[in-house]
């Protein structure tokens, strides 16, 4: 008896196995790339100092690809390019303008599902006030495709900002949610 619960029990651990088959018939398995996908976001910032949290949003420009396949590499990701617009609740800061361009690539090979898939990104790009001037940065951090199909990625990402210059005062949280879809 315990052997044939043992058997059952790896028969239907198997069937559960989360890959894509060789030859993808499930649309979430058949690889695609996407270039200029337009995209819309909302971002939150809070730096170390006294100035925010700021609050905002913007467009980005973006080239994303699947490919649930055993193959080496990430199964899903996204190239960009975004520029925002921001307001700190903080009175006399004025706007901060945020660009960036930088990697989201998944934690997973095979993730064989549009939902859900975690991921790791890093950017490279610039902040700028009338307070501070203009000032780079780096940030990276982790995320998750909400939703990832070629007509529509949902994603939201949690990155550490690290400016190249005064990171104790502009060094902090930065949150961004964003949408992106195919016109074409």
């Amino acid at each position: 008896m315990k052997r044939t619960i043992a058997i059952a029990a790896l028969v239907v651990a198997r069937s559960a196995y989360a890959d894509c088959p060789t030859s993808p018939d499930d649309p979430v398995c058949r690889p695609w790339t996407a270039i200029l996908l337009p995209t819309i976001y909302g971002t939150y910032y809070m730096p170390n100092d006294a100035s925010g949290p700021w609050f905002g949003g913007g467009l980005e420009v973006t080239a994303a690809w699947s490919d649930n396949t055993p193959a080496f590499g990430p199964s899903q990701g996204k190239l960009r390019f975004d520029l925002g617009g921001l307001r700190s609740s903080t009175a006399g800061t004025g706007t901060m303008v945020m660009y960036r361009g930088g990697a989201q690539v998944s934690i997973e090979r095979n993730a064989s599902r549009a939902w859900l898939v975690p991921y790791f990104d890093v950017d490279i790009g610039g902040l700028w006030t009338s307070a501070t001037g203009s000032r780079a940065f780096m940030d990276g951090g982790l995320g998750v495709y909400l939703w990832h199909q070629r007509t529509v990625i949902v994603d939201l990402e949690a990155d550490g900002l690290l400016p190249f210059s005064d990171p104790g005062k502009l060094g902090g949280l930065h949150v961004q949610l964003a949408a992106s879809f195919a016109l074409w």
